[in-house]
């Protein structure tokens, strides 16, 4: 808005206040003169002074009611209110006491602001004077033959506060244009402020949009990166029972193509040198034992995929109830091969309700910190015959469910506990560790589930405990 704007804004809001005061004054001007009248001037002057009031108030009235701010309603109650001063100054007789009211009037006139009214004031007393001294002098000075020179005594004093009104509107006028440039300069400050903090904002949520877009791929190609060094260790574990499962198989096939044979000579009635060729004895024997090695292969390699599919499954934008003692075995299968040469795990899984998780996360982090226990573990027992121990709890604490990996290895020095939790922060060789683990760990429990995570470590010991609230992350509909 520009300052010319702003200074008839403010100007037009005055004189409609203006406005409203001099309603006011007006009418009760009005009820005054009727209340005094049978006093000071009996016999019949209250009813010339209903009649002459309203008279005298009726358009200014009509005009504040019909038109507040408009410049012919000012000047129609500056005129009014010079005529109430003559009315009063004719009650009283002429009182010198009573032309007060004149200088009063012209005071709340300048209320306005606007010193025309006030000349429109001015010129109403001095016709007032004028027409009356001539007339009748008694009712203006309170004397039949009043002196030459009392209408320029009074015309002085009047003039004298005219000037001094005068001044005061003008400076006043300049001070609101003054004003009103601050108020513009101000709102232009603040229309920039607001359309640099609008276009800080879209930056930032673009910047956030971005950060959260490369956490998201980061977080996936961590995933992606923990399945292919997991590959390696899961094909050896998948071929293993496949093997033994082909070995039974083809015993199985020859074994019975030997029963076949046997049956077919029972036919010929050789049964009995073919019974002992084929060994059926042994057959029998073997025979069972390698359905079961079969089964027993295809239940190992079916729960392999069964983890491997649950860990490499798409995450869910909305956390969902998951039962994580199964999540735990799930991750402890698929992660076998990283520890099964150096540690043996140990688990003491409790009774957990559901906890509302992102599973795949918490797959991640549980696998992230099995990993490091399995490395730190290895620093220690390579090149030996001895074995660690990861032990692996799960217990509900009040309202959260506490997940507890514990090992056997170095423990973490004290000069970098402050900074295992940082991003690219890792003491692995090269090649064998991105950093990223324990900083998706603490971003999974902490950041994401609002959970927190402690570290207990000592030379020879170290454990990870993992806090989840039962009821974690609510779903968005819910949280709207």
């Amino acid at each position: 808005m520009t300052p010319a704007r702003i200074f008839e804004a403010n100007l037009t809001s005055i004189h409609r206040r203006t406005d409203r005061m001099f309603a006011w004054l007006l009418v009760a001007q009005w009820g005054a003169a009727i209340v005094l009248s049978p006093f000071i001037r009996p016999f019949g002057w209250e009813i010339d002074a209903v009649v002459l009031g309203g008279a005298i108030n009726a358009a200014p009235l009509l005009l504040i009611r019909r038109r507040p701010g408009w410049w012919g309603t000012r000047h129609a109650v500056a005129m009014a209110q010079m005529l109430w001063s003559a009315v009063f100054i004719t009650l009283t007789g002429g009182r010198i006491e009573t032309h007060f009211h004149i200088f009063g009037s012209l005071a709340f006139l300048a209320f306005y602001r606007d010193w025309r009214v006030i000349a429109t004031a001015t010129l109403v007393v001095a016709a007032d004077h004028l027409a009356r001294g001539l007339a009748w002098p008694e009712s203006v000075y309170g004397i039949a033959n009043p002196a030459w020179w009392r209408f320029l005594e009074h015309a002085a004093w009047v003039a004298f506060e005219d000037v001094v009104l005068v001044c005061g509107c003008l400076r006043a006028i300049a001070d609101m244009r003054v004003v009103a440039d601050r108020e513009a300069a101000l709102a232009a400050l603040n229309h920039e402020i607001e359309r640099r903090v609008d276009a800080r904002t879209r930056e930032l949520r673009a910047a956030n949009a971005s950060r959260q877009l490369a956490e998201a791929e980061l977080r996936q190609a961590h995933k992606l990166e923990s399945v292919g060094r997991l590959a390696a260790g899961l094909a050896h574990e998948i071929n293993t029972p496949i093997q033994f499962v082909s070995d039974s198989v083809h015993f199985l096939r020859d074994a019975t193509a030997d029963l076949v044979g046997v049956v077919d000579k029972l036919d010929t009635a050789q049964g009995l040198a073919h019974e002992e060729r084929a060994d059926v004895a042994y057959l029998r024997d073997r025979i069972p034992k390698a359905f079961d090695r079969s089964l027993d292969g295809l239940h190992r390699v079916a729960a392999i995929v069964q983890s491997m599919k649950q860990f490499a499954h798409p995450d869910s934008d909305e956390a969902c109830e998951t039962d994580l003692n199964a999540a735990i075995e799930s991750t402890l299968i698929i992660a076998r091969n990283e520890y099964k040469y150096v540690a043996d795990v140990v688990t003491q899984l409790g009774e957990l309700p559901l906890v509302r998780c992102f599973p795949g996360e918490i797959n991640q982090a549980v696998l992230d910190v099995l990993v490091n226990a399995a490395h730190a573990i290895d620093d220690v027992v390579r090149g030996t015959d001895r074995r660690g121990t990861i032990a692996v709890t799960t217990a509900r604490d009040g309202d959260h469910a506490v997940i507890a990996i514990s090992d056997t290895g170095t423990g973490i020095p004290a000069d970098i506990r402050d900074r295992i939790f940082d991003p690219f922060f890792t003491t692995k060789d090269v090649g064998k560790g991105t950093g990223q683990g324990l900083a998706t760990v603490r971003s999974v429990v902490v950041d994401k589930h609002r959970g927190s995570i402690t570290v207990d470590t000592a030379p020879g010991r170290t454990t990870f405990e993992l806090r989840l609230p039962i009821d974690g992350p609510r779903p968005r509909a819910l949280a709207a």
